[in-house]
């Protein structure tokens, strides 16, 4: 990963995705990513629908952008970007992230991916527009000699992190289930889908 020079502009980090629920794993990531590339803000923005998802989310977008509301009191440096829930429908990471350059100015924005997203990146819009606007911070279990950039001239750097067994998806699955969860969330966004009846009732014995 490139040093950040203390000289340099302050650095914005954007994190965006469905956040159905968030888990601890997306958290974890958000503070590594704080503090190992000396971010000032880290910006989580959740989807209203997400432009390479099929399934409809689970929780609807208020409940979501709730839940991040919630976690970003008890973190300084984490904030959240309401842009794509106010807009009600499918956005593009590039029409977003100009939305963020107008709130940060004068700011270097990294985008966080992890490494499976990144090679995906061919398939996204706007994918020549945005790799001039940001500066990829790639999250992978793999050494950076093991994988290369899915496209020439993109800017980026790479962070290795432990593998985190933990999803959405299989969360989701786990209330479908009845199963127990509490453990998999951070306890903001689990409270709040208490306090406003949001979790499934536990099965009958």
């Amino acid at each position: 990963m490139s040093p950040h020079s203390p000289g340099s502009a302050a650095r914005i980090g954007f994190f965006g995705g469905s956040f159905d629920p968030i888990h601890k794993g997306h958290l974890a990531l958000a503070e590594d990513a704080i503090e190992r590339a000396d971010l000032e803000t880290l910006v989580l923005c959740p989807a209203f629908h997400a432009p390479l998802r099929v399934e409809k989310p689970f929780f609807e977008a208020r409940h979501r952008l709730a839940m991040l509301e919630r976690i970003a009191i008890q973190h300084q440096a984490i904030e959240v970007f309401d842009h794509e829930i106010l807009q009600g429908k499918t956005c593009y990471t590039y029409h977003t992230l100009l939305e963020v350059e107008k709130r940060y100015p004068e700011r270097e924005i990294l985008l966080l991916l992890g490494e499976d997203q990144f090679q995906r990146l061919p398939q996204w819009k706007f994918v020549e527009e945005l790799s001039g606007l940001v500066t990829f911070l790639v999250f992978s279990r793999l050494t950076d000699s093991d994988w290369h950039p899915p496209l020439p001239g993109l800017r980026f750097e790479w962070m290795k992190n432990d593998l985190i067994d933990l999803s959405s998806s299989s969360i989701r699955e786990k209330i479908r289930g009845g199963q127990a969860f509490r453990d998999d969330l951070p306890s903001p966004a689990y409270d709040y889908l208490e306090e406003n009846l949001l979790l499934p009732p536990s099965p009958s014995p």
